[in-house]
């Protein structure tokens, strides 16, 4: 309401000012108002030039930087663990394994020939695998043997036995007592442990060429490098169809002949990272964390690992994620699926020592958030900005009216004293200016009224005449002869001549004549001097 009446005089003022009838105090305004803008101008100036606009995307990198300094180093941290507890648990296996076959007169080779002895094999392994589940933080451990319980099956070749026992609460709270469950395996080990088949349970694993089985396996056979170098971590990915998504860790069970019987290592669910690894949602509600193989400047979202409030299942089924430069610190991530863009960071995770049979697989780990958020969360922040900014000119705008008014009040109320003829009355204004004008005026006035003839109150019309007639006397001989010469009509300048003075040094002495005859000005002794000559009067 106040902005529509502000406006609406502001367009009255204006088409006033098309006539040439601007008020002075609307002149004052629109000065004031000018000054503000030129003010208001500068300070926008400033805050473009020193980056005061993109102090959004200043505190989004920090928080992007922030979040992935600590998720990163939790990772790499966990991961690296877990590798080395993998080896370890890899070693122990083997070991016990290599001496229950040497018990029964048994190569390591010809394992696969002798199916009866797996079971008893994986029944004496599943206290230690058990253990290291309890010890560590993972979603769960197995162990695979490269061999099959029934060899005569058309399905054999691609089946090997094993057991993967599997902690249903991962989330680090409850690893005091956590709720291990059975998924594969023998159903008379997961009894004498007294463990619960899950509805995914089978009683072998299922390999394929390729997979983490043969691609571990692969990599183990006929190498020189030690263990800590050959395990391998299988990208995201489902053990079977009905199971979740996890990351394995695959260690090789090597015997101290060079034999690779089998695997081991620990699992790393989908659930477990989300639980562990999420970032702060209180800015970007839509912040998560994706943990990925990295190729060159290419992310596989489809076989990464997910974490925070934010569903990327359309990362998931989008394939890969492009990285392209970073702009003011952040860069853009680009789906190849629909071309969606996400803002973040990422940092290299190092899961491989150097020289290891898998250390050209690069991992990284990304903060990402969807772009949009991050532009509407620093457009909300520039709005926010910007209404203060306009808040603070309404307010300028107001204070600038009031002291244009106050400012030209005394202005005014002179001006209407003097057109309504009662210059007498009116009171100082403490502007020189105005102040002399009013007393001319009213000098003028004291005259006119002296000259009005019988009905004028001749006391009153004559009382400032005869105290200047008066007052002539209290001027020195230098001054009197200033003040005769212009009885006689002449000019400061040709005063000058006739006395042989200096301009100065007559302005000197009209000083000192206006204030001994109480006038403020040339012209206000001229109207007392023509009175004077025109009673025929001269001062003795």
């Amino acid at each position: 309401m106040l902005i529509s009446i502000v406006l609406q005089k502001i367009q009255g003022k204006i088409r006033l000012f098309k006539k040439n009838q601007f008020s002075l105090h609307w002149h004052s305004f629109v000065y004031f108002i000018l000054f503000l803008l030129a003010v208001m101008s500068g300070l926008l100036l400033i805050l473009f030039s020193t980056g005061g606009f993109s102090v959004g995307y200043k505190e989004c990198h920090i928080f992007l930087r922030n979040e992935l300094e600590h998720i990163a180093g939790d990772v790499s941290q966990e991961f690296g663990t877990l590798s080395v507890e993998g080896v370890a648990l890899a070693e122990h296996l083997a070991e016990e394994i290599e001496r229950r076959l040497k018990a029964d007169g048994v190569s390591p080779s010809e394992l696969k020939n002798h199916p009866h002895l797996l079971e008893p094999i994986l029944s004496e392994s599943a206290d230690r695998l058990l253990t290291a589940l309890k010890k560590n933080k993972s979603s769960g451990v197995f162990l695979i043997l490269d061999a099959t319980v029934n060899p005569a099956l058309p399905t054999s070749k691609n089946s090997r036995a094993g057991l993967f026992l599997k902690n249903m609460e991962p989330n680090v709270i409850n690893l005091t007592s956590p709720a291990i469950r059975f998924l594969r395996g023998s159903v008379a080990i997961a009894r004498k442990m007294h463990l619960n088949l899950l509805p995914q349970w089978q009683m072998e694993f299922q390999v394929t060429p390729g997979d983490f089985f043969f691609t571990t396996i692969k990599a183990a056979t006929g190498s020189d490098l030690p263990l800590s170098r050959l395990y391998y971590w299988n990208p995201c990915s489902a053990l079977a169809s009905n199971c979740e998504k996890a990351m394995l860790l695959c260690v090789p069970l090597i015997t101290s002949d060079g034999t690779v019987i089998g695997i081991c290592g620990f699992e790393v669910s989908a659930m477990l990272f989300k639980l562990k690894n999420s970032p702060n949602n209180s800015t970007y509600i839509r912040a998560f964390t994706m943990f990925a193989p990295l190729h060159r400047d290419v992310l596989d979202a489809s076989k990464a690992m997910y974490a925070g409030n934010y569903s990327a299942i359309p990362l998931q089924n989008g394939g890969i994620l492009s990285i392209m430069a970073p702009a003011k610190g952040i860069s853009n991530y680009v789906a190849s699926a629909d071309g969606s863009i996400y803002s973040g960071l990422h940092q290299k995770i190092s899961l491989y020592p150097k020289n290891a049979a898998f250390s050209r697989n690069e991992w990284a780990l990304a903060v990402l958030i969807p772009n949009q958020d991050v532009r509407a969360n620093i457009r909300q922040q520039n709005q926010y900005f910007l209404a203060l900014l306009f808040a603070l000119f309404i307010f300028s705008i107001g204070t600038a009216l009031l002291i244009s008014r106050k400012s030209v009040a005394p202005v005014i109320g002179a001006l209407e004293m003097v057109k309504e003829r009662k210059v007498s009355d009116h009171m100082k204004t403490n502007i020189q200016e105005i102040d002399d004008l009013i007393a001319f005026l009213a000098t003028q006035d004291a005259a006119a009224n002296g000259l009005a003839g019988p009905e004028k109150d001749p006391t009153e019309s004559s009382a400032l005449f005869n105290a200047f007639v008066k007052n002539i006397k209290t001027l020195s001989p230098a001054e009197r002869a200033v003040f005769n010469l212009y009885m006689e009509g002449y000019t400061a300048q040709e005063i000058a001549k006739i006395l042989c003075l200096s301009i100065n040094t007559i302005k000197t002495h009209n000083k000192r004549i206006y204030t001994k005859l109480n006038v403020s000005s040339r012209k206000e002794l001229l109207v007392y001097v023509k009175m004077m000559q025109e009673k025929d009067g001269k001062p003795d």
